[in-house]
């Protein structure tokens, strides 16, 4: 592996773990009774950054080395349903994650100059099931790793 793509693998690594750490604390906001709405938009504003970066860095390792050199490594392996079972299921749910927390930001910035709690209990979901979602990314990241090793 060369050192850009170690580079587009670590830096997709590092801020997906900073994306999903960011969200969770604005998500933990948003469940309280009095939140700090322009805190929490900080947060989101960055994790969708993050989210966004760590997307593009990892779309380039992807199409770079892990389609030629590590795939074929794992279906030849002993776990096979690792790439079969967690990659497909990374890679769909992946491709949304930059635009859920773009989404749960715009409705944090509308939230800002409108309280309404109905909208902020719709975000508290959306911001909780992102963080469920990207929790299951990183981990099925550390499952396909394992089973191309």
């Amino acid at each position: 592996m060369t050192p850009l793509l170690s580079t587009a693998l670590a830096t997709h690594i590092i801020l997906g773990v900073a994306a999903i750490g960011l969200t969770y604390f604005a998500f933990m906001q948003l469940l309280r009774s009095t939140p700090a709405i322009g805190w929490a938009l900080t947060l989101t504003t960055w994790s969708t950054v993050l989210f966004f970066i760590s997307w593009g860095s990892s779309a380039y390792y992807y199409v770079a080395y892990y389609g030629k050199a590590v795939k074929p490594v794992i279906k030849a392996g002993e776990y096979p349903w690792a790439h079969a079972v967690f990659m497909e299921g990374k890679e769909h749910v992946f491709l949304f994650l930059p635009f859920m927390a773009l989404t749960l930001t715009l409705g944090l910035a509308f939230l800002r100059r409108n309280q309404n709690s109905q909208l902020q209990k719709a975000l508290a979901v959306l911001a909780g099931t992102l963080v469920i979602l990207a929790t299951f990314v990183a981990v099925a990241g550390i499952v396909v790793s394992g089973a191309a090793r």
